[in-house]
């Protein structure tokens, strides 16, 4: 075992005599970066005008807290303008980006979703939201329906192919390789999008894939991972698709080192015209991240990750351990408004407890972290005045988490729900086959459906009643019958999970009680819903 200690140093010293020869290519974009967090960079079609997110300024929607919002700078014959706030159109509390536009520059794709009656709000509605140029300003943009998706994680990246028929998603979502993964969504001829295809595990790791970026004609992806090895904590890495699929992939390769560095890459995008690559950078940074360009004029020579030369030393063995320690980040936060929450939080543990008490934590918005042994399985209790207990068993791995600012790592967020007689939550994805109370998806039907069977038996003491509705489309009589149906046998699965029916009232309204007008798709979308209220 002291060899191996002696080999690991070793290693530590090649990486940073790496780090200290590497030609950096990159250069800073003179008067967009500051002392906050610049991130998510793209230019418009037209090549006029960058967009990128800014974390942590207080003219953000969300103030000094919000995780970030669009800003943009116009390009002119002598530099980039001074940047300018996006406004609350495109903007709102929570994390903002631009995906990409449209080829003629009238669509714009943005990151998450929400309107005013809190439909955007929780990690199930905040997908991929499109915005039209009117007159010269953005429309309220309006979500895309991807059929079931989810994103158990706070963070969120996304690229859209330029004929606007293919979307790559980081999220947490099913069949995740292990944190953020890689995956593809289609555009369907009926205005819909495919269910997210996780892109697998040549792509996908253990760890975090972030900011994927297609480039022209669907042949190479960039994206930035802490998975695949690399010069520093995150770097930009690319792939080819090996046939007509999507999930056939060559093995990811570096960019090297002059777009990576020891510090973060993130979000490499390429624009429709011109030489000028874009991405973020800590390294020698104003504050966070930085906005710095690329000139495509000079090769990308994607390197393959060597083994550094290790020399072993004939030294006797010395029985030890050497335990691999994992430092995570996390955060309470209120299911419906996703504001931080003033909670009592115990980890449990190889025997040992943690108590954390986050309304003691004024900074970060909550966040504060802990570092446990890699694979540890941990138990997670939550308690707060006014909300459902939380239960969760968590194994902690290593996903290179090592500062407390979301541009360097992962959160791990745990969502509490109200206790308030009469919150009203919608079960997002219990979709039905048309016509039929026969679940569309069995699998992604119970897994949403198990998180209300978890969270009545950690609170054994709460009642609900389950809320059928459809839309307008059809005879009233049969609508209301099918909507009751629906909720029976959401009701039924969760009686044979151990559920007491008695705690399980059931009504179906039809389309009696829409949350949108039955005008188009999306809105009829809406309409046809599973919700369940507290009423005990």
């Amino acid at each position: 075992m002291f060899r191996k200690i002696k080999a690991v140093c070793f290693l530590t010293l090649f990486a940073f005599v790496s780090a200290k020869a590497q030609e950096i290519q990159h250069q800073k974009i003179e008067n967009i970066n500051s002392a906050y967090n610049e991130f998510n960079p793209v230019l418009s079609p037209d090549g006029n005008r960058l967009y990128f997110t800014r974390a942590g300024h207080a003219a953000n929607i969300g103030g000094v807290i919000d995780r970030g919002d669009i800003w943009y700078s116009n390009v002119t014959d002598s530099g980039y303008t001074k940047p300018v706030h996006a406004g609350k159109v495109i903007n709102h509390q929570g994390l903002n980006g631009v995906v990409g536009f449209s080829a003629d520059g009238t669509r714009m794709y943005l990151l998450n979703y929400l309107d005013d009656s809190g439909n955007g709000v929780g990690t199930l509605r905040n997908g991929v939201a499109m915005s039209t140029l009117v007159n010269g300003e953005w429309s309220e943009p309006e979500r895309l329906r991807i059929r079931y998706f989810q994103n158990d994680s706070p963070h969120m990246s996304a690229t859209i192919s330029r004929d606007e028929k293919v979307l790559i998603m980081a999220i947490k979502s099913y069949l995740t390789e292990g944190n953020e993964d890689l995956y593809v969504s289609f555009a369907q001829a009926d205005g819909e999008w495919s269910q997210p295809q996780n892109l697998g595990n040549v792509i996908n790791t253990y760890a975090e894939e972030w900011t994927p970026f297609l480039d022209h004609n669907n042949k190479k992806l960039y994206f930035a991972s802490n998975g695949h090895g690399g010069k520093g904590s995150r770097d930009i890495f690319v792939a080819e698709r090996m046939d007509g699929s999507w999930t056939n992939w060559s093995e990811p390769q570096n960019l090297g080192d002059a777009i990576n560095t020891a510090g973060v890459e993130l979000g490499f995008s390429i624009p429709f015209e011109g030489n000028t690559a874009y991405l973020s950078s800590t390294q020698d940074s104003e504050g966070l991240g930085d906005i710095v360009s690329y000139e495509m004029d000079s090769p990308i020579e994607p390197v393959v990750q060597q083994p550094a030369a290790i020399e072993v030393v004939d030294e006797p063995e010395v029985e030890a351990t050497q335990e691999t320690m994992v430092v995570m980040t996390f955060q309470v936060l209120d299911k419906r408004t996703e504001k931080p929450v003033s909670a009592d939080v115990l980890f449990e543990y190889n025997g040992q407890e943690l108590r954390v008490n986050t309304g003691q934590l004024e900074q970060n918005g909550g966040k504060f972290m802990k570092a446990f042994e890699e694979q540890t399985k941990v138990d997670v209790t939550i308690e707060a005045g006014g909300y459902l207990k939380y239960t969760e068993q968590f194994e902690a791995f290593a996903t290179t988490q090592a500062m407390s600012n979301e541009f360097e790592s992962g959160v791990e967020t745990f969502f509490l729900t109200p206790e308030d007689v009469g919150t009203k939550m919608t079960l997002e994805n219990v979709l039905f086959n048309r016509g039929s109370d026969i679940f569309s998806d069995l699998e992604v039907a119970h897994s949403q459906i198990d998180v209300v069977v978890k969270m009545m038996k950690d609170n054994p003491g709460m009642a609900i009643r389950l809320e059928g509705h459809t839309d307008n489309r059809g005879d009233a009589r049969l609508l209301k019958k099918l909507s009751e149906d629906r909720v029976k046998a959401v009701r039924h699965y969760m009686i044979a999970e151990g559920v007491d029916g008695e705690r399980i009232e059931f009504v179906g309204y039809g389309g009696e009680q829409p949350v949108s007008d039955n005008d188009n798709p999306t809105s009829r979308e809406m309409n046809r819903r599973v919700e369940f209220v507290i009423i005990k």
